[in-house]
């Protein structure tokens, strides 16, 4: 009955609380401090007693019920065991059956191709033998060819070579006239060219000289010219300088002067010094005075004319 209890705790449980409120009334029965109908300890005990009873009815009933379903499922299992023992042989019978055909397959499809490759060594050995006796048959075919061609091609060589030396030997003839024709030819071409050449010459020369001459004559007029306007440059510079220049005091002679201008752009006057000037402090003054009076110098009509150093020779009223 204890294992009984073990195996179902919810009834152990109660069968406890039974017991336990006995022994609660069983105190409270001796406490005498209330007042509560009296109940006999025999009654309780048949309370318990049956309670136990129909607990262990319950518990009977339950047993059954949990071996009936152990049963059940055991033999659920050894049914299923069965079945898949049932199943594994039917399995492997299939099995055993396929490999059986398969094996049965291979043999029959070895001895197909065994038979296969003893027919095709067969017709190989033929085609072989066919194919030699064609080969021998077309080599003393083709010596033959051969050596007719080669007796042709002798006959037709002989006659070629016999030709190439009669056209070899015209050929040079004809040559041989060609190249004295050639030659003289080229003897009257070369003495034409010559002549061409000496008249080209000539008359290069010629043309060369006349444009030395020309540029020479052309040079000569525009350095006359250019000469003619520094002259005309130079004498509107002095007549400036003259028109600026006063007298002073003791001034004694009125010698030539060199004087040197350093000028700018415009005509713009940046330094004056003297060269050779034998006449007095006083003389020498007024010229530079009347130099640097005459800035800005004139300008020359062309460009090229303009000096930025300029010496000039210098005299009052001169």
């Amino acid at each position: 009955m204890l294992g009984t209890l073990k195996r179902h705790p919810r009834a152990l449980l109660l069968s406890l609380a039974l017991h336990l409120f006995v022994i609660g009334l069983a105190l409270l029965e001796f406490s005498g401090e209330t007042v509560k109908p009296v109940v006999s300890k025999q009654s309780l005990v048949d309370q318990t007693i049956k309670a136990e009873i129909i607990d262990q009815k319950q518990l009977d009933k339950r047993e059954l019920e949990i071996k009936k379903n152990q049963d059940q499922n055991k033999q659920q299992e050894l049914d299923k065991k069965r079945n898949d023992q049932a199943a594994k042989k039917r399995a492997d019978e299939l099995k055993k059956k396929k490999v059986l055909e398969n094996r049965k397959k291979t043999e029959a499809d070895n001895k197909r191709k065994a038979d296969a490759l003893k027919k095709k060594k067969a017709e190989d050995a033929a085609a072989a033998k066919k194919k030699k006796a064609e080969a021998i048959q077309k080599a003393e075919a083709d010596q033959k060819r051969k050596a007719d061609e080669a007796k042709v091609k002798a006959e037709e060589a002989k006659v070629k070579a016999q030709k190439e030396a009669e056209a070899e030997a015209e050929r040079k003839r004809e040559e041989a006239i060609k190249k004295a024709e050639d030659e003289k030819r080229k003897q009257q071409e070369a003495a034409e060219k010559a002549e061409r050449e000496a008249r080209l010459e000539a008359e290069a020369e010629q043309r060369r000289k006349e444009a030395e001459l020309k540029a020479q004559l052309a040079a000569e007029e525009r350095q006359r010219e250019l000469d003619s306007k520094r002259n005309k440059y130079y004498s509107l510079i002095k007549e400036k300088i003259s028109r600026n220049w006063r007298q002073p005091a003791n001034a004694g002679d009125k010698p030539l002067c060199e004087v040197q201008v350093v000028q700018g752009p415009g005509g713009i006057i940046l330094d004056v010094t003297f060269g050779k000037c034998p006449g007095t402090r006083e003389y020498r003054l007024s010229v530079e005075a009347a130099v640097l009076k005459s800035d800005p110098l004139p300008e020359p009509e062309e460009k090229e004319l303009f000096e930025r150093n300029i010496i000039l020779k210098f005299k009052p009223n001169d």
